[in-house]
């Protein structure tokens, strides 16, 4: 008759200090512990669609203007998915990437907040969104100082202008945290590889391109510039994603990604 055997999460049934029952350490069986697999490519595949969404926007490409698609984007595929992602980093012993994607998972929900009426963030700074080819009169707001600017592809009204200013220098604040962040996080990928160097240095340059835009509004060249450093972002992560992704039992496709670690 075989012998029993017993489980290790079994073994709280019993006090060895208080029994003198001998038990064979040999008929312990460990149980395996749960395979979890690479939850990199997926924070990798919600930043770099987020990235590139919010890129177009910055451009103004194909003239859209309003901002919902983004909204919901930035909530669910920037921000719970990356947010979701970062966790399991931590699961696997990876604390960069659990950092990196949970912290960017937040500036995604943070944003989405931003242009959700809702939130009555961007209300309680005098800014209403307007179609694009309505005129301001359309929608009663020519009060004091009001005037029209473009907000990165979307059209805002400014109904006061004192306001608009602190709305922007709001702004700035803000991306100027997420610079500082991104740069350290640049430091910290020196010997990594050049695939996520990459796409940090892009993302730095992008968060200093919004920082300069919002300093000086009027301006949109660094809005501009800020938005080809997210297009840029997007594609070097789109390709990270792919160097991830493909491993040999997947597909006979490599995408190299050139180690920078220090070799000994």
């Amino acid at each position: 008759m075989p012998e029993s055997q017993i489980y290790i999460h079994d073994l709280k049934d019993f006090n060895f200090t208080s029994r003198h029952e001998k038990v064979d350490r040999r008929s312990i069986v460990t149980m395996p512990a749960p395979k979890i697999g690479n939850p990199t490519p997926l924070g990798l595949s919600a930043f770099a669609m987020s990235t590139f969404i919010a890129s177009l926007y910055s451009l103004g490409v194909f003239g859209i203007a309003v901002p919902n698609i983004l909204v919901g984007v930035s909530f669910f595929t920037g921000g719970v998915t990356q947010f979701a992602s970062g966790m399991w980093e931590y699961k696997v012993g990876n604390t960069f990437g659990g950092t990196g994607f949970s912290a960017f998972g937040g500036f995604w929900a943070s944003l989405g907040a931003i242009y959700t009426p809702g939130f009555g963030i961007q209300e309680a700074f005098g800014i209403i969104p307007v179609a694009p080819n309505a005129t301001i009169n359309e929608y009663g707001l020519c009060l004091n100082n009001c005037e029209r600017f473009d907000g990165g592809g979307a059209l805002y009204a400014a109904t006061n202008f004192d306001l608009f200013t602190q709305y922007h220098n709001a702004l700035a604040v803000y991306n100027a945290a997420w610079l500082i962040f991104t740069f350290i996080f640049t430091l910290a990928c020196l010997r990594t590889n050049i695939g996520v160097l990459g796409a940090f240095v892009s993302l730095t340059v992008a968060f200093m391109a919004d920082v300069i835009y919002h300093l000086t509004p009027t301006n949109t060249v660094f809005l501009k510039i800020g938005g080809f450093a997210e297009l840029t972002t997007s594609f070097i992560v789109f390709y990270c994603l792919a160097a991830t992704l493909l491993t040999p039992d997947l597909s006979p496709i490599r995408f190299p990604l050139y180690d920078l670690s220090k070799k000994h």
